[in-house]
């Protein structure tokens, strides 16, 4: 059984399977259910404030073949019959039957539009739109061919790419824009912790970094045990390891640290580089250890042998706000983050 997942039982028969958001917390995703010979009959799909907003109906195949949708209040709003793209949807005591176009169409024709943009996310709704002016939003983390930007852009003005890992792999075209998250900032009035994430303990020059910078606190992470190079620093007062951590651990130290040290050999691990730039820490590395060249700014980037240069620019950092502002600044304009005002450019119409 995996370790985010709980059962159901009825007295010694197994009648349901428990996916949670976080089990800590005892947050649920989503709940299969199964009839006495074990197969799934329908499944509850659930937003973490307990709202359950879809029931998946199942077909002897384990196939969908009605989706039920709910509000808050567990209303019933509409069912949607998969096999045949029909929706029935309920409202003020009326019942209308759409096809999916239709569907579309009817929600659009709601919104008031008149200063604003429409944006998708999904490439079937530009498609049964049929809007001039439609805007694409490409939210995945999977890498995108040429072929599937086209198909986007067969249907939409232009295509805006969320994740700066996805945007920095492709090849230019004029229609293809980066649209990042709006980062964070640091609370740093307590002080700077750094995070480290390693499969190995092969953590380039940590020694040296945990010595010559004791007013910052080294937070340092692994998936499995730790080797006795990263357990000899248990008795180092800035050092802090967490062998075997586990999601709420690692998702706690993504909101609580400050700066991001990519400084460990072999492989980058629980995409680490990513999640720390999303959340707002600031990159350093080492070019002989560096899993993502294009996240760090080359102002943070330091041969090994060249330590006495990085660890000087960390205490003007860590001693002075206006030097992790300058800082902070740099990786943002490095990675072309996105402003409050350039959303607003986006998705506003401009006045006539």
């Amino acid at each position: 059984m995996d370790y985010n997942e709980g059962t159901i039982w009825d007295k010694d028969v197994k009648r349901g399977v428990i996916h949670y958001l976080n089990r800590e917390f005892r947050t649920v995703k989503m709940v299969e259910w199964l009839d006495e010979k074990g197969r799934a009959l329908s499944r509850d799909y659930y937003q973490e404030n307990g709202w359950r907003y879809k029931q998946d109906i199942l077909d002897e195949e384990g196939k969908s073949s009605f989706i039920h949708y709910y509000s808050p209040e567990n209303i019933l709003l509409m069912i949607e019959d998969v096999e045949n793209h029909l929706f029935t949807v309920f409202e003020n005591e009326v019942t209308r039957i759409y096809n999916e176009q239709e569907l579309w169409k009817n929600c659009l024709s709601r919104i008031n539009i008149t200063n604003e943009r429409v944006v998708v996310g999904d490439q079937r709704i530009a498609q049964f739109l049929e809007k001039e002016d439609l805007l694409g939003c490409y939210l995945g983390k999977e890498i995108l061919n040429e072929n599937e930007i086209q198909n986007w852009l067969s249907y939409v003005e232009c295509l805006y790419i969320y994740h700066y890992s996805v945007f920095q792999s492709l090849p230019y075209n004029e229609k293809v824009y980066h649209l990042s998250p709006l980062y964070s900032f640091k609370n740093t009035r307590n002080g700077h912790r750094a995070l480290i994430v390693t499969h190995t303990q092969e953590v380039e020059k940590i020694e040296t970094l945990v010595e010559q910078l004791p007013m910052l606190e080294f937070h340092i992470a692994a998936i499995t045990a730790m080797g006795g190079r990263l357990t000899d620093l248990w008795e180092k007062e800035n050092v802090f390891l967490y062998p075997g951590i586990i999601e709420s651990q690692y998702r706690a130290l993504l909101e609580t640290c400050t700066i991001y040290f990519d400084i460990n050999h072999s492989i980058e691990i629980l995409n680490s580089v990513e999640e720390s730039l999303g959340n707002g820490l600031l990159l350093f590395g080492f070019e002989e250890t560096c899993h993502r060249k294009d996240f760090i700014c080359s102002e943070h980037l330091y041969i090994s042998d060249d330590i006495s240069c990085m660890i000087e620019d960390l205490k003007k950092i860590i001693f002075s706000e206006v030097e992790y502002d300058l800082a902070i600044q740099r990786q943002l304009q490095f990675i072309h983050a996105s402003s409050k005002d350039y959303y607003r450019k986006v998705f506003q119409r401009e006045d006539d």
